[in-house]
């Protein structure tokens, strides 16, 4: 059995090469189980870093699924047992979590907590559980089970056993703290990159916008299989190949797939969304759950969000609204079609 992890799914293309006037500071460290890096121009741009990572330190003892003293763990060791009072991060990451749970039709489901921990994919021993240990597990994941009171400050889980994961957005969240740390210390151009969730603030250069590529799945680090151009914006990708482990030759990853327990198999590798705020693009690539027709039929009806799938079938769909930003790179791979 072989057991693989790759957190860096999307590549500041050009910058490789050229930052501009400027060099900036970068710095990347390990946190929320992932790679953390930071790019920042300006004056004083270590000791904003330093800020930003004690940010995202904090928000990473609140919200994290695998800390015992995390809030969130109070919230799941109470499930079954009536309201909790927990902390703002934690009641608006549930809120956004319901949200999107509600909008995806269980596709991203904040309520997965059970069979994650059942797979544990990226675990050294992960395995394939039986039918019956996934079965036991599918009254525990109804996202309607998860109640949340702003005006008091409480959430509940109605049966013991639940557990609500905040994995698929609390990155999302963090990226977009970093980004308001950056603008209250005079930051104007700078990118943030939590484990795949790309938040970036201005342009690369005057009007110019930054260049970013999107991996090719299951080629080396490094090699986009096309690019887009944004600003001032956020982009999140989730991939088959990000995290999985392989058993008899069939790959198992991480992305479970809440109506069959199972990692999701809808046809697609990658999902990468754009959006404003990177809370959003990291819990909407979760369409990758719904699959192609149904993912893209969502993204279309949110306003100022785009959308590039990579296919199974070495096809990468792609919003109009990125008619005009985006650029195919492994033309001998791929077909395009902008919907």
């Amino acid at each position: 059995m072989r057991v693989c992890y790759f957190f860096s799914v999307i590549m500041l293309m050009h910058a490789y090469i050229c930052f501009g006037d400027t060099a900036p500071f970068v710095i990347s460290e390990e946190i929320m189980g992932t790679t953390v890096t930071q790019t920042i121009y300006g004056p004083h741009a270590d000791k904003v870093a330093r800020e930003a990572s004690s940010r995202i330190r904090e928000i990473e003892s609140i919200l994290s699924f695998h800390l015992p003293a995390s809030d969130l763990s109070r919230l799941n060791n109470h499930a079954g047992k009536g309201d909790i009072v927990l902390k703002p991060e934690t009641m608006y990451n549930l809120q956004k979590s319901i949200y999107y749970s509600g909008l995806t039709n269980g596709g991203f489901n904040v309520l997965v907590g059970p069979l994650v921990k059942l797979w544990k994919v990226t675990s050294p021993d992960a395995d394939i559980p039986s039918a019956g240990q996934i079965a036991a597990l599918m009254p525990l994941i109804d996202y309607r089970d998860l109640h949340v009171n702003i005006e008091s400050g409480t959430a509940r889980l109605d049966k013991k056993g639940q557990m609500a994961d905040l994995g698929g957005i609390a990155k999302g969240y963090a990226s977009d703290e970093v980004i308001a740390i950056y603008k209250k210390r005079g930051i104007t151009k700078a990118i943030i990159d939590i484990g795949g969730n790309l938040g970036l603030l201005g342009f690369k250069a005057k009007d110019t916008p930054w260049c970013i590529g999107i991996q090719y799945p299951g080629k080396d680090r490094g090699n986009p299989a096309c690019a887009v151009y944004l600003s001032d914006c956020s982009l999140s990708t989730s991939g088959a190949y990000e995290r999985f482990f392989e058993k008899n030759g069939k790959i198992y990853h991480h992305i479970i797939d809440p109506s069959t327990g199972y990692p999701a198999d809808t046809g697609l590798l990658s999902v990468s969304i754009i959006a404003p705020k990177s809370i959003d693009s990291d819990a909407l690539s979760k369409i990758f759950v719904i699959g192609a027709d149904k993912g893209i039929a969502l993204i279309k009806r949110i306003p100022n969000t785009n959308a590039v799938l990579i296919t199974k079938d070495k096809r990468i769909i792609v919003t109009d609204g990125l008619r005009h930003k985006f650029k195919l790179i492994a033309a001998d791979d791929f077909t395009v079609q902008f919907k």
